[in-house]
């Protein structure tokens, strides 16, 4: 069982109150709505049965008066709302003029509640989705690590859509049929105590049944919730393995593997379908039964009556009781949906409430953000240029208990050098540089930047400092000119231009018809592999970071065109800190500094010359780049890494 299934198998009291407390920001609109809905209950539920009902019972009279309009429009209706409290007499004409005003009050009533409604729907929706968001960008890297990004994607998409129509459509639709019940219980019990109880018998059946199947319902709904869950993050997975799977003939398998999951959402959504389509027949069942007690009573009653004029009153109020049934069973019918509709909704609610309430494992402290704000409210005006001093005193480091990936080590890297981690998959450089990032924090001991603990500065303050580029590219759904000015807001084109001259790009730019204006789709799919490294190359430049990071950088970039980068970043890297992350090792023989590292462990540091004298694990790995190689390619790249470089 996934952890994400493991949740509690009732009603959640708590996850609603604290969605509710969404729409509770808007109290006026929901007042104006509820307003709204106490009127048009008043009309259904008072006011047409009441009119009904007096209709009825005024034509009695009807056969004494002379058959001209005029008598008709004079014809006197009684109408008891609360007897003995509330009643009133009408002429037919003020009847008629009582009932259009009515109606048009109910119209007004009626668009007011689903115009307010569906603007409420929609601010709900908006503000949890911009909480999600938030809270994913506050959140510390190893909660993606553990958290599949379609279960993101489903919760900030799909779950937050439901919540709002739940919330500003079904939960006042219930509030809406409460109030129904409310007004037909005063009328009924004001026509006839009698008839009341009778259409009032089966409600219990009713209260039994419903929790009953209201418990199945939340169960069966949590697992279709769930199944779909998974779907959404298996989708983003097969979307973005697109072309693994073409190069691997995999597609029948793939396709086999979709039709299972999506059939198996099918079945569970078919199970909890099947509870909720249990709950309506029953209703109507109940419903009828009673129609059919109370027509049997009034039909007895009225064979008893001698008086014509209590017979007459005993036959409308049979036939006004027949439309409480209705009134009395079609709110519970609603009642019903609604259950559903929220034991359905209960499960994406729980996983957003998951989301909201989880916490970032990495948090500037109380003074610092007081000092430097948050990421969200910078106070940029506090933040300090570092020059470049690191280290890193008696560190260590362990994604699980007990299974540690970097042994303690210390170390220290003067401002200005450049430095290169190599080692083999899995060695730990990518987890030291992270560390430095506070991607991550240390299990143990202590990063300085600039003789100051990099805890004592913030989060914001840290990354504003550093250029950092990733192996995997990325390029925005934007201009070339939005794509390197990402990072900073308000870089110049002359600033953008200049970064993208360092890489070598801006020719080619330039070259296209609309130059920077140039628009790029999301993911750069017309962009090859190369060309997005070296935008986002531009695109850390242009910050003029103190420190730069380059995690596996130049890999997807072709030889001419390393060579090209590596001279430009020779210039640039000067008098800057920078720490290289290679497979490659081409890329950094030039480096001041080489750390090596296996298992967690430095097990060498120096630069290419006194490494490659030790003739230690350094040696090997960069001599592993001549095996495939003839004589006269090993010649060629001896004098190309070695010997034009002056090493």
């Amino acid at each position: 069982m996934r952890e994400e299934e493991r949740l509690p198998n009732k009603l959640n009291l708590k996850i609603w109150a604290k969605i509710i407390r969404y729409a509770l920001h808007y109290w006026p609109i929901i007042l104006l709505t509820i307003f709204a809905m106490l009127l048009t209950s008043w009309y259904d539920s008072a006011l047409v049965p009441t009119m009904n009902a007096a209709v009825i019972e005024g034509t009695s009279s009807f056969a004494t008066l002379s058959p001209s309009s005029e008598s008709v429009l004079l014809l006197p209706l009684t109408l008891t709302f609360i007897e003995g409290v509330f009643t009133m007499t009408l002429p037919f004409w003020g009847f008629l003029v009582l009932e259009v005003v009515a109606i048009l009050i109910r119209s007004c009533a009626v668009f007011t509640n689903f115009y307010f409604s569906n603007i409420l729907s929609l601010k709900i929706m908006t503000d949890l989705r911009r909480d999600c968001f938030k809270k994913v960008q506050e959140l510390s890297f190893s909660y993606f690590d553990k958290t599949n990004s379609g279960w993101l994607i489903a919760r900030m998409n799909n779950d937050t859509a439901s919540l709002g129509d739940v919330i500003a459509n079904q939960i006042l639709q219930m509030i809406w049929s409460m109030f129904d019940i409310l007004f037909t219980l005063i009328t009924m019990f004001s026509r006839s105590w009698e008839f009341s109880l009778i259409v009032l018998a089966s409600v219990p059946f009713v209260m039994v049944l419903l929790p009953l199947l209201q418990r199945l319902l939340l169960t069966r709904w949590r697992q279709a919730r769930n199944a779909y869950s998974y779907f959404v993050g298996w989708l983003a997975e097969v979307i973005n393995g697109a072309k693994t799977i073409r190069t691997l003939a995999i597609e029948k398998e793939v396709g086999d593997e979709a039709e299972g999951i999506i059939s198996d959402i099918e079945k569970k959504r078919y199970k909890a379908s099947r509870v909720n389509a249990y709950l309506t027949p029953s209703l109507q069942l109940l419903s009828g039964l009673t129609t059919a007690i109370l027509v049997l009573v009034g039909i007895v009653m009225i064979q008893g009556g001698n008086d014509e004029q209590v017979v007459i009153s005993l036959s409308a109020t049979i036939v006004l009781f027949v439309s409480f049934v209705g009134n009395i069973y079609n709110p519970l019918q609603t009642f019903s949906e609604v259950a559903s509709e929220i034991m359905a909704t209960q499960a994406g609610a729980e996983k957003v409430g998951q989301l909201l309430d989880e916490k970032p494992t990495i948090v500037d402290r109380p003074e610092v953000i007081r000092k430097y704000g948050t990421p969200f409210a910078p106070k940029k005006e506090a933040y300090e240029t570092i020059k470049g001093t690191i280290d890193f005193k008696n560190v260590s480091f362990s994604y699980l208990p007990e299974e540690e990936v970097l042994h303690p080590f210390s170390l220290h890297i003067e401002e200005g050098t450049s430095m290169a981690i190599v080692g083999e998959t899995g060695s730990g450089k990518t987890t030291l540089v992270n560390l430095l990032c506070r991607f991550y924090e240390p299990t143990k001991g202590e990063i300085y930047l600039d003789n100051i603990p990099i805890k004592d500065r913030s989060l914001g303050w840290l990354h504003s400092q550093i250029g950092y580029v990733q192996q995997n590219p990325f390029a925005f759904r934007g201009t070339y000119f939005e794509n390197i000015a990402y990072g900073k807001e308000d870089a110049t084109l002359e600033e953008v231009r200049k970064a993208a001259q360092v890489v070598g790009i801006d020719e080619k730019i330039m070259n296209l018809e609309k130059g920077y204006d140039t628009f790029l789709d999301e993911g750069g799919g017309c962009l090859s592999q190369g060309e997005k490294q070296l935008l986002s190359f531009a695109r850390a430049l242009v910050r003029n970071p103190p420190l730069l990071i380059l995690d596996e950088a130049t890999s997807s970039i072709d030889t001419e065109t390393e060579m090209k980068v590596q001279e430009a970043l020779l210039q640039l890297l000067k008098g800057r800190t920078s720490i290289s992350i290679a497979h490659r090792l081409s890329t950094i023989v030039s480096c001041d500094r080489i750390l090596v590292m296996e298992k967690g462990k430095i097990v060498e540091d120096g630069n290419h010359i006194t490494l490659m004298q030790k003739q230690g694990l350094y040696y090997r790995l960069y001599m592993n780049q001549f095996k495939n190689l003839d004589v006269g390619e090993q010649i060629q790249t001896f004098e190309t890494q070695i010997e034009k470089k002056g090493l």
